[in-house]
């Protein structure tokens, strides 16, 4: 079974996210192909939630009822990183035209 994943010059430019069951994370910008499956990855940070977030009683301590409604900055570093794309690695991260971040408020 082949398990690599090969890159192509498409994915210049696209984000890399991290999707963890309902949370997602922006790992970075990329930025450059190093070869057939590892790139060069500009890291992406997010900044804090500019929406304000309204809880309701309910669930273990509360039930945010707008939680669709997180806006946030990004930000990126000069931190450059190498990533080895691979099938298995696409399970939990997945390629973005824009980098995104949720946290799951309802978990």
């Amino acid at each position: 079974m082949n398990k690599t994943f090969e890159t192509t010059q498409e994915l210049i430019g696209k984000y890399i996210n991290q999707h963890l069951w309902s949370d997602i994370n922006p790992i970075g910008k990329i930025v450059g192909i190093k070869s057939k499956t590892t790139v060069l990855v500009k890291r992406v940070s997010a900044g804090q939630n500019k929406a304000r977030m309204e809880f309701v009683v309910g669930g273990f301590s509360g039930h945010c009822i707008n939680n669709y409604n997180q806006e946030y900055d990004f930000t990126e570093s000069d931190e450059i990183i190498e990533v080895r794309l691979s099938k298995s690695y696409l399970k939990y991260n997945k390629i973005s035209d824009h980098p995104i971040h949720y946290y799951d408020y309802n978990f």
